[in-house]
């Protein structure tokens, strides 16, 4: 089991640009990395997400795509998907994620997003690996991809190129204690 923040991000380290928008992602379309993702997401059993990154799944025309048990963490009322497994959460990170952990049934974690829960996370010890797939584009601003409150070592675990300029990093964080 491992807690994993899988995103995209500019070249230049923003997961989201300067108005909140990911529509610089979107362009990419997703036809390259369709089978990364689904190899990605077949070992989780759980997803972690604040709650800009819900709404903004809440937003998507799209069917909501998560199976398995999904945690919101958030202190504002937001309506639940009908026969989705939400959790809304507040209060320690670490029962947070002992809750999840508990629930994926030895499957991986996902935190989705954003950033910022992310490096809570990292921040915690609880992050084991980081999955970033660089896109060839720079935004300048905007939403950052993991705004860390101190130094983390990370190891290189690999590579992976994609024909349209993407790069795929995958590390593993520096000491997550357990």
């Amino acid at each position: 089991m491992s807690t994993q923040y899988y995103v995209a991000s500019s070249l230049d380290g923003f997961i989201a640009d300067r108005d909140n928008s990911l529509d610089w992602l979107m362009q990419f379309g997703f036809e390259e990395f369709g089978a990364r993702y689904e190899e990605f997401l077949a070992g989780v059993g759980a997803v972690i997400m604040g709650a800009d990154t819900y709404e903004f799944l809440l937003n998507d025309p799209a069917e909501w795509s998560y199976s398995m048990p999904a945690w919101v963490l958030t202190h504002r009322e937001l309506p639940a998907v009908d026969g989705a497994d939400i959790r809304f959460a507040q209060g320690p990170i670490a029962d947070v994620h002992a809750a999840a952990v508990a629930a994926a049934g030895g499957k991986n974690v996902w935190v989705v997003g954003g950033g910022n829960v992310a490096a809570q996370f990292a921040d915690a010890g609880l992050l084991d690996e980081l999955l970033v797939t660089l896109m060839p584009i720079a935004l300048g601003a905007g939403r950052a991809l993991l705004p860390m409150a101190r130094n983390t070592p990370l190891s290189a675990t690999g590579t992976t190129a994609y024909p349209g300029g993407a790069i795929e990093l995958r590390y593993t964080v520096g000491t997550a204690e357990r």
